[in-house]
């Protein structure tokens, strides 16, 4: 299965650039010599972003992948959005 929608493609990189970002920003930090519980609060943070955007790849592929007669609902795909959120 292959990202071929040029939305979601978009979606994707400018997820990923942001937590590029994130991450530049913490070699900062660490270069600084700034506190270790901000460098780790930073850190979970990029985690969690990092989460957030496989979950909404799996969820974009679960779309992509569903039977066009079995088309679930919107709120549907709100709780999937929300059980994705718990395997992190």
């Amino acid at each position: 299965m292959k990202i071929k929608d040029p939305l979601q493609k978009k979606r994707v990189g400018d997820r990923l650039r942001r937590i590029e970002w994130q991450v530049r920003g913490v070699i900062v930090m660490i270069e600084n010599e700034e506190s270790i519980k901000s460098i780790i609060q930073q850190m979970a943070a990029i985690r969690s972003a990092l989460g957030s955007a496989v979950n909404e790849e799996i969820l974009c592929a679960f779309e992509k992948s569903v039977d066009k007669k079995t088309a679930l609902e919107a709120k549907d795909y709100d709780e999937l959005r929300e059980l994705l959120k718990l395997t992190r």
